[in-house]
């Protein structure tokens, strides 16, 4: 028998001993997409999408994964993750999930509520006495200073939610007088403690008075420091034993640890003249190293698809994984329930049309406003690099992308892929 022909089967028969494993580094157990309603044709144009960017030099490289009924539709990674470093993009990459880190803080809290330590209702100078005196930006007086008022009403635990506390973030995404202050103050620190940071933030004004708008900001950061104050425990060290750890999610840490740094993905930006660079921030890099000590709770996480896909589908099975209960399902119902009034909605919808939020989530409430295919109840986020995921509980559907390409905004390609999910999905439940 010739030799290169028997060596065949001893890989075929390799292959499949390694398929299990293979799904297991993915976070959930594969299945043929057609099994999932899926059509194999039509995820081929997913190929297409992630192809594009990389070969026209808009992204370094993406992974993206698709779940149906806690399994594995479509698993697919291309281009690099580091392209000095001839490092491919795989599903195993490390990446910075920023915003995306948002959803996990929110599920931190809700165990608290769940035990009976907090309340969604207190005021936040309950656990944080700093913000007892906290002042709201009311203009400028005639000597051009800032003109400060006191808040009509408390900032409450649902605020820091929903993003009505009136916090907001600094100068690169709020251009208005708060704004610079948050930069002045260089809040987002890698060596500050989250104690450090919330009483930093409690010195500044408020942009708006607190429950009358949502204002994406720190409101989840200071949600993290709520967490360790009623915890007792560091939020890291929490996150770890009471999500991370039942969850199986070994790669998500606010730090890269030495051994994995062969892992974590290179972060890039636009070029001058086209196509991407390495980013200049130095934050992009110390910020995730060991040492940083500022636990972000609104953007501090690094991850892995696989990891994060086990986070969704707790959260799709309605707050269990793999015998781990970490909510029950009436709080998750609670957390991806739309919370906000049409008065307040203003901002958030002119990025998200059709949407309302929930307590850490955006909440599809309005599927025709939203111009994609899709179905009410969906919630999603997304991270600041250009990251996104969804979940579709009438569907049973996970999507995720993952990709390094920060700011978030340049290209549509969180509206594409859900898109392309969508019409890859040929046997669909939400439909009359």
């Amino acid at each position: 028998m010739n030799r290169r022909l028997a060596i065949v089967p001893v890989i075929a028969f390799l292959l499949i001993l390694a398929a299990p494993l293979v799904a297991i580094a993915a976070g959930l157990p594969s299945a043929p997409p057609e099994s999932l309603g899926f059509s194999p044709e039509r995820l081929k144009r997913v190929d297409a999408l992630m192809q594009r960017y990389v070969s026209e030099k808009k992204m370094a490289g993406m992974t993206i994964a698709i779940a149906r009924d806690g399994k594995l539709a479509y698993l697919r990674s291309e281009g690099m993750a580091d392209i000095a470093a001839k490092r491919p993009m795989r599903d195993d990459t490390i990446a910075r999930y920023y915003s995306m880190t948002k959803p996990i803080t929110a599920v931190a809290a809700l165990m608290l509520v769940e035990e009976g330590k907090l309340r969604l209702d207190d005021e936040l100078s309950t656990w944080l006495p700093e913000f007892k005196d906290v002042k709201v930006y009311a203009g400028q007086n005639a000597d051009g200073g800032a003109k400060l008022e006191a808040p009509v009403k408390p900032i409450r635990i649902r605020d820091l939610f929903t993003h009505t506390s009136g916090f907001t973030y600094t100068s690169v995404a709020d251009q208005t007088p708060v704004g610079a202050a948050y930069e002045k103050a260089d809040i987002m620190r890698p060596d500050r403690t989250l104690d450090e940071f919330s009483k930093v933030i409690a010195t500044l004004p408020l942009k708006v008075q607190p429950n009358t708008a949502y204002t994406y900001g720190v409101s989840t950061d200071i949600l993290g420091r709520v967490v360790e104050v009623v915890s007792g425990e560091p939020f890291d060290a929490y996150l770890k034993t009471r999500i991370f750890d039942p969850l199986g999610m070994t790669d998500t840490s606010f730090t890269v640890p030495p051994d994995k740094l062969d892992r974590f993905a290179e972060i890039y930006e636009m070029a001058p003249g086209g196509g991407i660079q390495p980013a200049k921030g130095d934050d992009a890099r110390i910020r995730f190293r060991e040492g940083a000590r500022f636990s972000s709770g609104g953007g501090g996480l690094v991850s892995t698809v696989g990891d994060y896909l086990r986070f969704c589908q707790m959260l799709l099975n309605g707050g269990a994984l793999d015998g781990a209960r970490i909510l029950s399902p009436k709080t998750v119902a609670l957390m991806t329930s739309p919370q906000l009034r049409d008065d307040q909605l203003a901002f958030l919808q002119t990025f998200m049309p059709g949407y309302n939020t929930g307590l850490g989530v955006a909440v599809l409430t309005d599927l025709g406003r939203s111009e994609l295919p899709g179905s009410v109840g969906e919630y999603n986020w997304a991270g600041a690099a250009s990251t996104v995921f969804f979940i579709d509980p009438k569907e049973k559907v996970i999507a995720i992308l993952i990709t390094q390409l920060f700011p978030g905004l340049h290209y549509p390609v969180r509206e594409e892929l859900k898109a392309l999910t969508y019409q890859a999905l040929v046997e669909a439940r939400d439909v009359e």
